[in-house]
This record gives structure tokens, C-alpha cells and sequence, in this order.
């Protein structure tokens, strides 16, 4: 990282400053896309989810592959940014692919889903999906609030029937169809990683800093979990960080197309999952600091902006104005759980929740929950956050009991990495100039803030345990990887002549995220074997 560092000469962007040219590294994801697609088909055709699979052969000769493959071209003196990008996005398939072979999906099997419930049933996604696979794809014709989780927009649903469909007409039984739906959200979780790529590449990280951001994001638990989640998740993040590559790409290149796009991205984002509106109101804040700021191209951004709301609104809102209109569903309406769940942890006070220590949550490394051993249900919020982002709401132990020491080795890790990242967030705010102008600074501070804040609330507004899952945040994650990669080599460009506050800075941020990377890849592992 010290020798990346000293080579990265970055100058402050100038006004209106279109992004360097990345037409080689674009067409590389697409490629790296395609690949992802073709094998995600392969891995359908060859594993079958309705039978226990799992072991550590097949993830650590992925491991030790990987490892070959880079020596080599460390020896050859071919490891170059482009060529260790591509190892590090294969790598994270690979760690993905093996989760979801080793955690089974069928009619009444689930492992570590959410509100999925089982095949055959009358709730949950599981009933949403089938809802469409068996009656030609048209949406319900009832109240949405009858059942579990039809409140949701059906994009996800609607698509995932169709890869049944798919599956079953070529000859697949419908049992093993079932198990296939993970192979779908695994290629979305691995999308995941070609968007950032994307997204690290547009805000000027170079070199090693960029592969630290994506080696975050390719090896973070969260999105192991998410590659094997059956529900609306997954989809929603990818068009949220969809959402936020367009909108700065259009920020420097404000063309009606590219506009179009990012309307897109948050249209079939709501589309999925509500939620994902959250990202238009950095995006609104965006438009509107380049309006206040372009003065000589008024008309043209305001008949742009008109442009968008007539794409973005409809997509994105005609699902719960259906419902509002059809069945009086409030337009923002959210199933609640009744406060007589055992799960319910409005009685603690609002200090209790944010500042109480006193229960030692930090004795159990998973999340506390009394239905899986603990004494008591975990109602600190900012706990919820540091436990789930790694290890979802599961206690591992109960999987396999040796896989705990290096849970709270992962543990310690991610409340490192998560404390990186809240003193990069700071020192990118304050630290004037560099290579992203103040619009940029101020969209992505201000998202990574409204993401947190409108968390709290929502752990506030729904009072149980399960609102306090990392899931619902996910694009922190994004930007805490961008906030300290793009800090230390922020760092390193205004220090040069501080050799020894640069070498450890980069010692201390790359140690960290190695560590961080390898204790995870170790726990999931385990996990499976």
C-alpha cells in the first residue's frame, strides 16, 4: 500500500472536470459481468440446493487458486491494479458461490433467511414468489396486508417466479427450482461488487487504495448472507448502489441519458423495496446544488430534472398508489409486529437503548436473542449494528462450536474497521480540496449520515429486536470502504514528506483490512465445513 501511495499523484479537480477516461477498466466489468452471469447458469445446472451440500475442500482450493494466480503474476511482474481487481471481484464469487451451496434452500428448509417462511404456504416472500409462479404472473388481486410480506413491491417476486418458470419449463423439478432462487440473488450479490468498482473508480481511487475499498466489499459478511437471502434484499441494494454510480456519473456528465438512468435505478429500486427512496433525497440534494451552481445551463437541468420525475415517479410509486387507491394502504405503510412479541423492546428508554451497557452485551458475540440461548433480547441499536453486520441475527455456535474464538476475533475486527471508518468519514469532511469537489464531499457525507440516522429512527419507530439488522443499511458498508481508502490515500498525497505518518497510516489501514478480510473468509468457511 506505502508503494501504491507514493506513485498516486492526484490534482484537485477542476470545475466541471469530466472523470479520466475508463473506457478499458468499463469494458473489463463487463466483461467480469458476463462471466458472473455465465457461471451463476453453470452453478444452477450443476448443484442441487435440494440436497445437503457443503465441506471446506471445495472454498479452500478457491482460496489457494487464487493465491496461485496472483504469485504468478506477482512473479511474472503482471499484477497490475486491473489484473488484482479481477482476482479480488473472483475471489468474492467464489466465497459467495460457496455460501450458497453450503446453506440449503427447499420447500420447508431455510437457513438463515428472512420472513421467507416455507414453499406451500400462505405468507412471507416464499408465498409472494409462488403467488406469481402459479397464477401467470398477475398480482394479487387482495388487500396486501392480509399476508405477510405482500405489502412489498414485486419486482424481486416477479422476477424469481420467472427463474422458476425458466428452470421448470427446461425439465428442473420444481423442488430444485426452489433451491435454484439463490443463484439468482447470488449473481445480484456479485453485482454488487462490479457497481462499486464502478463507483470507487468515478470518485478517483488509484491503485492499491481502490483494491483496499473493493476488498471490503467483495470479503464483507454481509454480503456472503445476502448472496444466499431470498428475499428483496439483495435486489434493492444493487439498484440503490445503481442509483449512486449514476447520479455521479451524471454529475459530471449531466446528459439527459445519463439522467435517465439514475431515474431507472431508483424506479425499479422502489420498485423492489420501498426503502430504497432513501437515496433520492441525497440524489434531489444533488440536482439541486448543480442547478444552484450551473447558472448558464438553468432550462436545460430544470427540462432534465422534469424528465426524471416522469420516469422516477411512476416506476417507483405505482405500486402503493395501486394499493392506496385499490385496499386504503397508506402509501409508506410497513408491517408492524404486535408488542406482545417477544421480540419487543419499546420498554427500554431511549437512553437505555443508545447508552445501557450494563447487560454486557458484548459477552455474546452473535446477537442477543433468548430464542437462540441469550438471557435477554439486544435493544442497543448501535450493538445490532456491530454484531449483525458480520453474523446476521444467528449464533454460529449452534452450526459448529469451533468456529467461536474466530467469531470474536471478527468481531473485535469489524468494531476496528467500523472506527476506521467513522475517523475517515471526519477527515474526509473537514479536509478541504482533493481530487472530488464539495458537491461530491457533501452528496456522499450527507447520505452516509441520513442512512444512520434514519436507521435510529426506524429502530425507534419499529421497537424489536429484528429492526436492528445491518441489512437495512447496507450502503454504509459501501461508503465507510470508500471513507478510508479514500482518507489514507487523501492522507498520503498532502503528507509526502511525512514518511512515517504515511507508513503507518497505510500500515494501520491496510493491516486492518487484511485482518478484517481474512477472519472472514476463515469464519465462513468454517461455517460451511
Amino acid at each position: 500500500m506505502s508503494k501504491v501511495s507514493k506513485n498516486v499523484k492526484v490534482s484537485a479537480k477542476p470545475k466541471n472536470a469530466v472523470a479520466p477516461d475508463d473506457a478499458a477498466d468499463s469494458l473489463m466489468m463487463k466483461r467480469a459481468l458476463a462471466a458472473i452471469g455465465i457461471l451463476c447458469l453453470i452453478s444452477t445446472i450443476v448443484f442441487d440446493k435440494s440436497k445437503e451440500m457443503g465441506g471446506a475442500v471445495f472454498p479452500i482450493m478457491c482460496v489457494l487458486g487464487a493465491a496461485v494466480c496472483a504469485g504468478y503474476l506477482y512473479y511474472e511482474k503482471k499484477l497490475t491494479t486491473e489484473n488484482a481487481v479481477l482476482l479480488i471481484i473472483a475471489a468474492g464469487f467464489l466465497l459467495r458461490l460457496n455460501y450458497v451451496i453450503y446453506t440449503p434452500l427447499s420447500e420447508t428448509t431455510r437457513i438463515r433467511q428472512h420472513d421467507l417462511f416455507a414453499f406451500g404456504g400462505q405468507k412471507g416472500h416464499s408465498a409472494y414468489i409462488e403467488h406469481f409462479y402459479n397464477n401467470g404472473f398477475t398480482l394479487p388481486d387482495f388487500d396486501p396486508t392480509a399476508k405477510s410480506q405482500f405489502y412489498h413491491p414485486p419486482l424481486h417476486h416477479l422476477l424469481a417466479a420467472m427463474w422458476m418458470r425458466i428452470l421448470t419449463t427446461f425439465g428442473m423439478s420444481y423442488t430444485r427450482a426452489i433451491g435454484s432462487l439463490q443463484f439468482l440473488t447470488l449473481f445480484y450479490s456479485s453485482c454488487c461488487m462490479l457497481v462499486c468498482e464502478r463507483i470507487f473508480t468515478r470518485l478517483r481511487l488509484k491503485g492499491g487504495f481502490k483494491l483496499l475499498a473493493l476488498s471490503i466489499i467483495a470479503f464483507h459478511p454481509i454480503f456472503f448472507m445476502l448472496a444466499g437471502s431470498v428475499n428483496n434484499d439483495v435486489l434493492a441494494l444493487l439498484l440503490t448502489l445503481l442509483s449512486v454510480y449514476t447520479a455521479l456519473r451524471w454529475y459530471e456528465q449531466p446528459t439527459t441519458k445519463n439522467i435517465l438512468m439514475i431515474a431507472l435505478s431508483i424506479g425499479l429500486g422502489m420498485s423492489t423495496k420501498l426503502s430504497a427512496a432513501l437515496v433520492a433525497i441525497p440524489i434531489a440534494l444533488l440536482f439541486l446544488m448543480k442547478l444552484i451552481s450551473d447558472k448558464k445551463h438553468v432550462y436545460e437541468n430544470i427540462l432534465q430534472f422534469c424528465k426524471f420525475g416522469l420516469v422516477c415517479i411512476p416506476l417507483g410509486l405505482w405500486f402503493p398508489i395501486r394499493n392506496a387507491i385499490r385496499f386504503d394502504v397508506p402509501l409508506t405503510y410497513v408491517q408492524r409486529l404486535s408488542e406482545n412479541s417477544d421480540q419487543y423492546v419499546g420498554s427500554y428508554s431511549v437512553f437505555e437503548r443508545l447508552f445501557d451497557l450494563s447487560d454486557h452485551p458484548f459477552k455474546n458475540v452473535f446477537l442477543n436473542r433468548v430464542t437462540t440461548g441469550a438471557d435477554y433480547f439486544e435493544y442497543n441499536p448501535f450493538v445490532g449494528i456491530i454484531k449483525t453486520s458480520i453474523f446476521g441475527e444467528y449464533n454460529f455456535a449452534d452450526t459448529n462450536e469451533t468456529i467461536l474464538p474466530f467469531c470474536r476475533i471478527l468481531l473485535v475486527l469489524n468494531m476496528v474497521m467500523i472506527s476506521l471508518s467513522i475517523i475517515a468519514l471526519v477527515y474526509f469532511a473537514l479536509k478541504k480540496g482533493g481530487a472530488l469537489d464539495t458537491t461530491e464531499k457533501v452528496f456522499l457525507v450527507f447520505y452516509q449520515l441520513l442512512i444512520f440516522f434514519y436507521f435510529i429512527k426506524f429502530c425507534f419507530d419499529f421497537p424489536h429486536n429484528c429492526s436492528m439488522d445491518f441489512r437495512y443499511i447496507v450502503p454504509t458498508a459501501v461508503l465507510g470502504a470508500f471513507f478510508i481508502a479514500s482518507s489514507a490515500q487523501r492522507f498520503g498525497e498532502d503528507n509526502k514528506k511525512k514518511e512515517i505518518a504515511v507508513k503507518a497510516v497505510n500500515i494501520t489501514v491496510t493491516s486492518a483490512t487484511i485482518l478484517f478480510c481474512l477472519s472472514s473468509v476463515i469464519v465462513y468457511i468454517m461455517l460451511g465445513a
